[in-house]
C-alpha cells in the first residue's frame, strides 16, 4: 500500500492558515501555563517571604502608641491692626510650621532633658541599619537631607535628641487645626510621658514666641518713636528758622474762628491797598469840589451857586453883610439921589464886602487847590509804597513754596509720629491681654495593649509582596528564556508554522515498542505525517529536507522517525544522510566508513552507486553519507546532487534528506535550495530564538521552501504543564489514547 504524495503548501501561508482561528483568551492561557510551569517556585517565594516576615515579628519587640492632641489657633485680640505685628496671625502654613516645630532638634533636647532620655534603652547607641544607608545615600548623591541631623559627634544627649526626632509622628485632617502627636516607645508609661512633653514643649514654645515678638515689637515701636521725634522736631525748626532768614512772620487772626495766617509784609499790602483806595477816593473828591468852585467862580460867585466847601462861617457872614449892605444901598438909592453921602457910603461898604468876600473865596479856592495837590501827592506815595510791598510780597510767595513744602514734610512726620505712638501704646496696653493661640484638648495616657508591631497587617503585606514578587520573578525568567518553550512562542517568532511536536525517547522508544513513551512517539510523528498531507496545495512534493539552526537539535532523528513511519505505512522511503561534516551515529546508517553520499558526489563509485544503497527495514532505504574525500561544500553542490535527487523521486514516494545545520555551514542552503520542501527542527527551550531567526533568514534567501517548525525533545510532561494549545491538553489528559492502560478510550 502506498500513501499519496505529499502537497506542501508555500510558507507565505503556513503559520496563517494555523492562527487565523485563535481564540482571544489565549494570551491569558499563556500566563496560566507559566505559573503552572513554574508555580512551585512562586511559592517558594511566598513561603520564604512568609516565613521571614513570621521570623522577625517572633524576635520582634512589642511597642505601645500614645497620642495627644493639641488644639493650634491664632485668636489674637482686635487691637487696630496690631495683627501685622502678632505671630501666626493669617499665616497659611500655620499648622505646617508647628508640625516643623514638633520635629525640631531643640524640642527634642528639651524632652530629652526634662524626661532624661540621654542614654536610656531604646534613645542610645549608633544609628541602624536603615539609618546608616540613609546617611550614605545623603553624603553620596544629596539625597534623604533628613539623615544629615544625626549626631556626628558620640554625646548621648545628641543621639537621645536624635532618635526622638526620628520616631515623633504628628497627623493633622485637612481644614483641621487640631494637631495629633504620637510616638511609639517598648513602654506605655513613657510613650505617654513623651508625648505630653512634646505638647507642653510645644505650648511653652508658642507662649515663649508670643511674648519674644510683643517684646521685639515694642522695643522696635520705642527706637521709631525716638527716630521720628528727632526727625519731627527737626522739621519744625527748619520751618521758624526759614520763617525767620525770608521774613516771612506769620501774625494769626481769631476773628470769627481761626482764619489762615498772613506775614506782615502781606497785611502791609492790604493796608497799603485799602489806604490807596480811600486815597484815591479823597483825591476825586477834593478835585469835584474844586472844580465846582472854579465854576461857580466864573459863574459870578452867586452864594447859591458856591459849593459846600466855599461855604464857610466867613463867607456865609461877608455874604450876609454884603447882602445887607445891597439892601441898605438899594433902599438909600430910592430916597437919596446918587451922589448922596450915605448912598456912596453904603456903596462902598458893599463893595468892601464884596472885596473882602471875593479875597475869602479866593482864598478858600487855593485852599481846595492845595487838597487837591496833597492828596495826590498822598495817593502817588501810596501807590509807590504798593508797588515796593508787591515785589516784596511775590519774592515772599516764591520762598512760600518751599514754605509749604516744609510744612508738608512736617506735617507729614507728626501724622506718622502721632500713629506710631497711638500703635505703641496699643501695644503695651496688648501685651497684658494676648488670648492663648495653643491649648492642650486631650493628653496622652498609657495605652493597655501594644500597637505594633501589627501581626495580621504584617503577614498580610508579606504574603502580597511575595505573590507579586514571585509572579514577577517567575515571568521575568520566563522573558529571559532563550529556547521555545511552546508552539504559539515558536510560531510567533518565527513566522512559521509549528507542524509537529516530538517528545524525548530513547532509541528503543523510537524503534517502536509496547511502552507509553513509544505510543506518544509514534503518535507524534504519525500526527506530523497527517499534517504535512492536509497541508497539501497543487505542488506536488517528493524531496523533503530535515534540517536545524544549531548541531544536536534532534534532527536526523526526526528524519528517521518521519522515514520509519512513512514505510511501514506502506510507502518506498529513501534516507539521504547529506551531513558531510558530521554524520550521525545511528545504527540505521551503517558502519562509519561505508561508502554512501560523499563517493556518488565525488564520482568515484562504479556504475550509478544503487549498489551502495541499504535497505534497513520493508520499504526503508537509507543512502549514509560516507567517506568525505573533499571540501563538503563543494560536493554538495556539484550537479550530480540534482541528478541524484532527481532519479531518487522518480524511484521512490518520499526522500527524506538529513543535512547538515545552517548555521555552522552553508551546506544545508545547497541541498534545501533544490528540494521540494524544508522542515526546521527547533530543540524544545534550547534552541536560542536568535539562532532559530537567523537560520530561517538564511533558507529563506537561498530558496528553501521552508514548510514548518518541529519542536524536538520535548518533555511531554512539562511541556502539558506550561502550553495551552491542543496538543498539551492531548498529552495532560489523554496521554493513553493510543492503546494503553488509562486513556479512557472506549
Amino acid at each position: 500500500m502506498t500513501v499519496p504524495a505529499l502537497h506542501l503548501p508555500p510558507l507565505r501561508h503556513g503559520p496563517e492558515t494555523l492562527r487565523e482561528e485563535e481564540p482571544i483568551g489565549v494570551p491569558v492561557r499563556r500566563l496560566f501555563a507559566v505559573l503552572r510551569r513554574r508555580g512551585w517556585l512562586v511559592v517558594l517565594i511566598v513561603l520564604l517571604g512568609v516565613g521571614g516576615m513570621l521570623a522577625w515579628l517572633n524576635r520582634a519587640t512589642p511597642e505601645y502608641r500614645a497620642e495627644a492632641a493639641v488644639l493650634i489657633e491664632p485668636r489674637n485680640t482686635q487691637v487696630s491692626d496690631l495683627q501685622a505685628i502678632s505671630p501666626d496671625a493669617g499665616n497659611a502654613n500655620l499648622i505646617r510650621t508647628q508640625i516643623d516645630i514638633l520635629r525640631s532638634p531643640a524640642i527634642a533636647r528639651r524632652v530629652v532633658d526634662r524626661l532624661e532620655l540621654a542614654g536610656a534603652p531604646g534613645f542610645s547607641g549608633g544609628p541602624g541599619l536603615l539609618t546608616r544607608l540613609t546617611i550614605m545615600l545623603h553624603d553620596t548623591f544629596g539625597l534623604f537631607p533628613e539623615a544629615a541631623r544625626w549626631p556626628s559627634s558620640g554625646d548621648p544627649r545628641e543621639t537621645a535628641a536624635a532618635i526622638l526626632s526620628s520616631r515623633i509622628g504628628v497627623q493633622n485632617e485637612p481644614r483641621s487645626h487640631v494637631l495629633i502627636i504620637w510616638i511609639e516607645t517598648p513602654s506605655a508609661e513613657l510613650s505617654a510621658r513623651i508625648v505630653n512633653a512634646l505638647a507642653a514643649e510645644l505650648l511653652e514654645f508658642r507662649r515663649r514666641q508670643k511674648g519674644a515678638a510683643m517684646e521685639r515689637a515694642h522695643a522696635w515701636f520705642s527706637a521709631r518713636l525716638d527716630e521720628l521725634a528727632d526727625r519731627m522736631r527737626a522739621s519744625e525748626r527748619t520751618i521758624e528758622d526759614y520763617r525767620i532768614e525770608h521774613g516771612l512772620t506769620e501774625l494769626i487772626g481769631t476773628r470769627n474762628g481761626v482764619t489762615p495766617s498772613l506775614t506782615i509784609n502781606r497785611q502791609q499790602l492790604d493796608d497799603i491797598a485799602r489806604q490807596l483806595v480811600a486815597a484815591e477816593t479823597e483825591r476825586l473828591r477834593k478835585e469835584g469840589q474844586l472844580a465846582e468852585a472854579e465854576a461857580a467862580l466864573r459863574n459870578g460867585g452867586r452864594v447859591d451857586a458856591l459849593p459846600e466847601v466855599m461855604n464857610s462861617p466867613i463867607i456865609r457872614t461877608l455874604r450876609d453883610q454884603e447882602a445887607q449892605a445891597g439892601a441898605r444901598e438899594a433902599q438909600l438909592s430910592a430916597t437919596l439921589g446918587a451922589r448922596a453921602p450915605d448912598l456912596q457910603a453904603a456903596r462902598s461898604q458893599r463893595a468892601g464886602f464884596q472885596r473882602r468876600l471875593r479875597e475869602e473865596m479866593a482864598n478858600a479856592l487855593n485852599g481846595l487847590r492845595s487838597e487837591v495837590a496833597a492828596a495826590r501827592a498822598q495817593e502817588a506815595s501810596l501807590r509807590e509804597r504798593l508797588a515796593a510791598l508787591r515785589r516784596v510780597v511775590a519774592q515772599d510767595n516764591v520762598a512760600e513754596v518751599r514754605l509749604q513744602s516744609l510744612q508738608a514734610e512736617a506735617q507729614a512726620n507728626r501724622a506718622i509720629y502721632e500713629s506710631f505712638l497711638t500703635r505703641a501704646t496699643q501695644l503695651a496696653n496688648a501685651s497684658g491681654i494676648q488670648e492663648a493661640d495653643a491649648e492642650l484638648v486631650s493628653e496622652a495616657v498609657p495605652a493597655e495593649s501594644p500597637s505594633s508591631p501589627k501581626r495580621g497587617r504584617l503577614l498580610l503585606i508579606a504574603f502580597g509582596a511575595s505573590l507579586v514578587s514571585g509572579i514577577a520573578f517567575v515571568f521575568g525568567l520566563e522573558r529571559l528564556r532563550e529556547g521555545f518553550s511552546t508552539p504559539d512562542t515558536l510560531e510567533s517568532t518565527l513566522g512559521i508554522a509549528s507542524i509537529g511536536v516530538l517528545p524525548q525517547t530513547s532509541e528503543r522508544a523510537r524503534k517502536g515498542g509496547s511502552s507509553v513513551a513509544a505510543a506518544q512517539y509514534s503518535a507524534s510523528i504519525a500526527r506530523l505525517r497527517g499534517v504535512l498531507q492536509v497541508m497539501g496545495t497543487e505542488r506536488r512534493t517528493r524531496t523533503v529536507v530535515v534540517t536545524s539552526a544549531l548541531p544536536r537539535e534532534g534532527k536526523s532523528a526526526l528524519a528517521l522517525g518521519l522515514a520509519r513511519s512513512a514505510a511501514r505505512s506502506g510507502s518506498r522511503v529513501l534516507l539521504i544522510c547529506a551531513d558531510l561534516r558530521s554524520p550521525p551515529e545511528l545504527p540505521e546508517l551503517g558502519p562509519s566508513g561505508a561508502p554512501g553520499l560523499a563517493e556518488i558526489l565525488a564520482g568515484n563509485l562504479v556504475g550509478d552507486g544503487r549498489d551502495v544503497l541499504r535497505e534497513v527495514e520493508k520499504g526503508l532505504h537509507v543512502l549514509p553519507s560516507g567517506s568525505i574525500a573533499g571540501d563538503a561544500q563543494e560536493l554538495l553542490g556539484s550537479p550530480r546532487l540534482g541528478k541524484l535527487l532527481d532519479w531518487a523521486s522518480k524511484n521512490f514516494d518520499l526522500v527524506l534528506i538529513d543535512t547538515p545545520p545552517v548555521l555552522p555551514a552553508a551546506d544545508a542552503l545547497l541541498v534545501a535550495r533544490q528540494a521540494d520542501a524544508t522542515v526546521f527542527a527547533v530543540r524544545w527551550e534550547r534552541t536560542p530564538r536568535a539562532a532559530a531567526r537567523d537560520a530561517l533568514r538564511l533558507l529563506n534567501s537561498s530558496g528553501a521552501h521552508v514548510v514548518g517548525a518541529v519542536m524536538t525533545q520535548v518533555k511531554l510532561r512539562h511541556f502539558a504543564r506550561q502550553a495551552s494549545d491542543g496538543l498539551a491538553y492531548l498529552y495532560r489528559d489523554h496521554r493513553g489514547y493510543y492503546g494503553h492502560p488509562g486513556d479512557g478510550r472506549g
